[in-house]
């Protein structure tokens, strides 16, 4: 779903979104289906269980056991919906991004640096910049540049 660029950030697969959201539905009705199976108790007297106590206790775990299954189905379930979501806010995202960036391509806009006037202009140098000092003369210093 989510892997690793070259430049070192993170980039979403949302096609990779999809298929992880219907294997979490997939595994929201497995677990429905564990607490129907917990449903159809069969008929037992409490003495084929084990005894007087095996039938509550069976039906204590039963209930206890449907109530848990519906619990995991349904935050199963939610998990794949909050995925989908996502899936959609990331798709959103892309979009809105795309439209920003070619409305904002117009106008000779560019992240160029402004080209230098043409010709010289009096007292301004410009690169590159003279040559070391001749030897045997002062070094450079800040107000050589003036």
């Amino acid at each position: 779903m989510a892997g690793q660029t070259q430049q070192g950030g993170y980039r979403v697969q949302k096609s990779g979104m999809a298929a992880e959201a219907d294997k979490l539905d997939r595994a929201g009705d497995d677990a429905g289906d564990i607490g129907a199976a917990l449903q159809e108790q069969l008929c037992y007297t409490p003495d084929a269980l084990g005894g007087s106590d095996s039938g509550p206790a069976f039906s204590n775990f039963s209930e206890a056991w449907q109530a848990e299954a519906k619990v995991l189905e349904s935050a199963l379930h939610e998990l794949a919906d909050k995925v989908r979501i996502s899936k959609a806010n990331y798709h959103g995202a892309d979009v809105s991004t795309m439209n920003d960036l070619q409305a904002s391509g117009g106008g000779g806009l560019t992240t160029m640096p402004a080209p230098a006037p043409a010709g010289s202009v009096p007292g301004m140098r410009t690169m590159p910049a003279a040559g070391p000092p001749p030897p045997g003369s002062p070094p450079v210093g800040l107000a050589d540049f003036g």
